[in-house]
């Protein structure tokens, strides 16, 4: 029975890639796990020195996450050297210290029900760093103390947009992230029927494989 109990648990963090976070007026976060093992050729900056540039991360004025799915519509796209100014709170701080030097990220509408949402990259200095952001993160999300900003939205403000959801993930030295909001300013739910969808296709198989995924592939 103890075997077969810590099996079941070593499922459930397999398959544990990453949660949605579902922000109301203090945030009631999760953050999603890194994928495991290191993957050497992003695990630092120092062996994956180029920096993201728009082009490279957002390339069109459509993104399709896979063959199978429909395009998202780019409206904005924006790079900066400052982390903070991709968020609230104490969430700006914890990335510099960890060595983030630029985000990248861009506004887009989504093919269900017309979402808006904002998604990028940052670039810390190596894969440990990512990690502990990804991790420490979910405590300043729920208690409101930090988290991710829109794109062309109102900022300066952590309960600014309380209706919205957050979800990100670590890959090597990034860490990947979007925010979810419905267009009728209403709040995006736990069990929303489009969010999770967005944020699997956008964090999980756009910026994660198409984006970060190239990198792991360059010689």
């Amino acid at each position: 029975m103890r075997g077969l109990g810590a099996l079941i648990v070593m499922a459930i963090v397999g398959l544990s890639a990453f949660f949605i976070v579902a922000e109301e007026r203090r945030g009631d976060g999760r953050e999603s796990a890194a994928l495991p093992g290191a993957e050497p050729g992003i695990a630092s900056r120092d062996v994956d020195a180029e920096p993201l540039t728009q082009r490279e991360v957002f390339p069109k004025p459509a993104v399709q996450p896979t063959a199978e799915t429909a395009a998202y519509q780019v409206t904005m796209t924006h790079s900066d050297s400052e982390c903070r100014i991709a968020t609230t709170g104490e969430l700006g701080a914890l990335l510099e210290d960890h060595g983030c030097d630029q985000v990248v990220r861009a506004r887009l509408t989504a093919p269900y029900g017309g979402y808006q949402v904002t998604t990028g990259v940052f670039n810390l200095a190596d894969e440990t760093g990512a990690v502990q952001v990804s991790e420490q993160a979910t405590t300043l999300v729920e208690t409101g103390r930090g988290t991710f900003t829109t794109l062309g939205g109102s900022a300066g403000d952590p309960l600014a947009e309380p209706m919205a959801q957050v979800a990100w993930r670590s890959r090597g030295h990034f860490l990947l992230y979007c925010v979810v909001a419905r267009p009728d300013g209403q709040l995006v739910t736990d069990n929303d029927p489009y969010a999770a969808r967005i944020t699997a296709e956008l964090v999980e198989n756009y910026l994660g494989e198409q984006v970060v995924g190239r990198r792991t592939l360059a010689p």
